[in-house]
């Protein structure tokens, strides 16, 4: 049976096993192990519940699907032309971004070469 630790630990047997866990990840582990690897804090892989799904948009990770949405949210926020969007030299700010996009977070390097992508793509 696979097991999950919840962090890296090693779970030394008395009948003379002994199994290597990485966080998080499911290691198969003898089932005559069971009992020691409950007390050690590690649990059976079917027992760690799926997060749920709560239907927010999907961060990309690949990049060309990464520049698209962002060069869809550089437009909304164009239109919308309120200036405490941008920062001083004229870039949306982050924060803007991610409401914008419904991601976690986007590094200022990332948003700033997708600006100048943009931007070099309207210039004459």
């Amino acid at each position: 049976m696979n097991y999950i630790a919840p962090r890296n630990m090693t779970v030394a047997s008395v009948s003379g096993r002994s199994v290597t866990f990485v966080k998080g990840v499911p290691t198969y582990a003898p089932d005559q192990m069971h009992a020691e690897l409950i007390q050690c804090g590690v649990v059976p892989a079917e027992e760690i519940p799926e997060p749920p799904d709560d239907g927010s948009p999907k961060e990309p990770t690949l990049p060309p699907e990464r520049e698209a949405a962002l060069f869809k949210a550089f437009e909304a926020i164009i239109l919308r032309g309120k200036r405490e969007d941008f920062t001083a030299v004229g870039v949306p700010h982050n924060a803007v971004l991610v409401k914008q996009l419904g991601w976690t977070q986007i590094s200022n390097k990332e948003r700033d070469a997708a600006w100048q992508k943009l931007q070099a793509s309207k210039a004459p």
